[in-house]
């Protein structure tokens, strides 16, 4: 049985997130450890988001970020923008572990939902979806302009 506790993020976890961030998809590591550092501070200062981290002796091994969804035409939801686990660590509950944490939160909250994107090839992690009662709904193609 492993000791773990799930807690809301710290600035001071910015380092870990960085590295999971990386490990996820190593195009991340341009962005750098500092705007990291940034960005947790801004979401958990400016916004309702909530992070949870799942902290194993004292290492964060994942996170999961939600984010108000609101549109013209459906119910409050949560959408979740950020879902890592590290790759040492999966298939062990961890996400699952995160999952109940942020649903539970929402639905305390008051959320009608939890929606997701998830990328094609990321079948172990639609295997989980579905398990957890989560209903394929439609492809999409997702676009971005950058300035």
């Amino acid at each position: 049985m492993m000791e773990y506790r799930i807690r809301e993020i710290r600035i001071t976890d910015y380092l870990d997130i960085y590295l999971l961030n990386r490990e996820f998809n190593p195009n991340l590591a341009h962005f750098p450890e500092e705007k990291v550092k940034e960005k947790i501070q801004t979401i958990t200062q400016e916004t309702t988001d909530k992070i949870f981290v799942f902290e194993l002796n004292n290492e964060v091994v994942g996170y999961i970020h939600g984010s108000r969804y609101e549109l013209l035409f459906a119910d409050s939801m949560i959408n979740v923008l950020g879902f890592v686990v590290k790759e040492h660590y999966r298939n062990q509950g961890i996400g699952s572990k995160l999952m109940d944490c942020l649903e539970h939160w929402a639905w305390e909250e008051g959320y009608s939902g939890i929606k997701l994107l998830s990328h094609p090839s990321r079948e172990q992690a639609h295997r989980l979806y579905h398990k957890r009662g989560y209903q394929y709904t439609k492809d999409q193609k997702n676009y971005m302009k950058s300035f």
